[in-house]
């Protein structure tokens, strides 16, 4: 049979048999030990594990927890996928198995034989502003035959952003316009568009890519949101972070997995919105990871299931579907499209990867490191390169004055290798911004916001990938022709501003190795 995953927010009354059964699951499978392939804690650390952070937040003693053998730890744990092309492949059959696994465990404990994960609908906020938040079954302290909640959890594992335990995401920070048009699911790692998915990579744990573009936005963002910490300097011995904030603690939330749900339910709505859109086809990625560990995840019956890329594609072929596949972004209107690839050079395929010129045009001197609320910096530029980008604009100017820029000529503002020891962290972006002004009043110069979900492990040295940090990828097309078209575009330089979410002290070492513009187009 098809299961079907239901919108969170479309289930009816409290304590909906969804989500009351969801919560008898969740803890059963809690009550099972930490090296039961079945157990909520094994299901976690596939995704993340950090023994010393779980010990804090008490999901592990080593006293009395027996640890997987090391090589089921090696075959299972801390595989999840990001700043990869596999991000989405990845978790799919992530969710798979943990959706099946509480399946088996609500069947076991009387429920119904079709039971399936909800999702959490948070990018239809314009028209359902509640899905902003979370259902009181996430807070009440008791099911109700009045025994625990597995489903709400204490203030200091669940934050959210306002640091009192409520979650209410910050609608600015859902934008699904840019990943929704964009219409490569991967690029080249290069400086310019990550794609939808996101840059092509080998196996990627912990490595300092860019997101694609649906995991930066919502992705990150909701995990910053949810997580939130204390507020108080990192190195404080009461510093708390809430578990969605870091990659080895976030599927110990039961927030996490309708999460992601909705995450595995955009990628479908983004190939159903254009005929164009669709997953990369290199043997790369379809047959993918090509070297390494393969995607190893455990069965109802605890015993290994091999997956590849391949097999997670095409949502038809899974034993699940969505209720609803609304496209919450409005689609440009057709006479823009007709003005934008009316320009001297006609717009690049829809093609698998199709080639594309990228160039460094710019970058800022020195490593950027944040404290407090605010952190500037000078790009120096290459003023042919921008000379370039500016002609280039200009012409599509000629052809419709309100036109959305040429596909085939892009402006990105990179921040990369970020380090730091503070997960919960927003910054946003902005680009020439008046001294003395708020960021507030000049939305026209915000290049976009950036999460530092991860980027404590990001920053670990003694990853396999050094410790490279995170890095972000974002468009200022628009904000390069907005100064263009005020006469403000200087060709020597930019000033870049970074506005974090909340106050930096200097023991959370947050840092920027290097900020750069890169311009892609033909």
């Amino acid at each position: 049979m098809t299961y079907v995953r239901k919108d969170l927010w479309n289930l009816g009354e409290t304590w909906n048999p969804t989500l009351l059964w969801y919560a008898k699951a969740v803890r059963e499978l809690q009550s099972r030990p930490l090296n039961d392939p079945t157990s909520w804690r094994f299901l976690a650390a596939i995704h993340g594990f950090n023994a010393s952070i779980w010990e804090t937040e008490g999901y592990y003693d080593k006293k009395v927890d027996k640890l997987p053998s090391l090589k089921d730890r090696e075959l299972y744990w801390k595989q999840c996928q990001h700043q990869s092309w596999y991000f989405l492949p990845w978790h799919r059959p992530y969710l798979l198995s943990f959706e099946e696994i509480v399946r088996a465990a609500v069947v076991k404990l009387g429920g119904p034989a079709d039971w399936a994960l909800p999702y959490w609908n948070y990018d239809e906020y314009q028209t359902r502003p509640e899905t902003l938040g979370l259902p009181e079954e996430f807070y009440s302290e008791t099911l109700p035959d009045g025994t625990p909640n597995p489903l709400a959890l204490p203030v200091v594992l669940r934050f959210g952003s306002q640091k009192d335990g409520i979650i209410r995401l910050n609608p600015a920070k859902l934008d699904l316009t840019a990943a929704f048009n964009e219409d490569q699911f991967t690029r080249k790692e290069n400086g310019g568009s990550p794609g939808f998915g996101g840059p092509s990579t080998g196996f990627n744990h912990n490595a300092g890519h860019p997101s694609g573009l649906l995991e930066s936005s919502p992705h990150n963002f909701v995990h910053t949101m949810v997580g939130g910490d204390n507020g108080l300097p990192v190195k404080d011995p009461a510093f708390r972070a809430g578990l969605m904030s870091d990659p080895d603690t976030a599927g110990l939330d039961p927030v996490f997995w309708l999460h992601h749900a909705n995450i595995d339910r955009l990628w479908q709505i983004w190939l159903n919105r254009d005929p164009s859109h669709h997953n990369s086809t290199k043997p790369k990625f379809v047959d993918g990871p090509p070297l390494g560990r393969p995607f190893i995840l455990p069965t109802v019956n605890g015993e290994s299931r091999f997956w590849k890329v391949h097999e997670t594609l095409e949502l038809k072929d899974q034993p699940y579907t969505y209720e609803s596949f609304y496209d919450p972004v409005p689609k440009a209107p057709q006479e823009k499209l007709a003005a934008a690839a009316f320009v001297a050079q006609p717009t690049v395929a829809a093609v698998d990867e199709p080639e594309v010129d990228v160039e460094l045009i710019g970058a800022n001197s020195d490593t950027l490191k944040l404290v407090g609320r605010k952190g500037d910096t000078r790009v120096h530029l290459d003023k042919s390169g921008l000379a370039k980008v500016s002609r280039r604009l200009a012409a599509k100017s000629l052809v419709a004055e309100n036109a959305a820029a040429p596909k085939h000529e892009r402006i990105f503002l990179n921040l990369e290798n970020i380090r730091g020891q503070r997960n919960a962290v927003l910054i946003d972006v902005y680009v020439n911004l008046p001294q003395g002004e708020q960021p507030d009043t000049h939305p026209e110069l915000h290049a976009g916001s950036v999460s530092l979900f991860g980027v404590s492990s990001a920053s670990d040295v003694n990853t396999s990938h050094g410790g490279s940090g995170l890095s972000a990828s974002l468009e200022i097309t628009q904000v390069i022709e907005v100064l263009r078209q005020g006469g403000d575009l200087d060709l020597a330089h930019l000033q870049v501003s970074l506005f974090p979410d909340q106050n930096l002290f200097d023991g959370d070492d947050i840092t920027v190795g290097r900020i750069s513009i890169y311009r892609q187009g033909e």
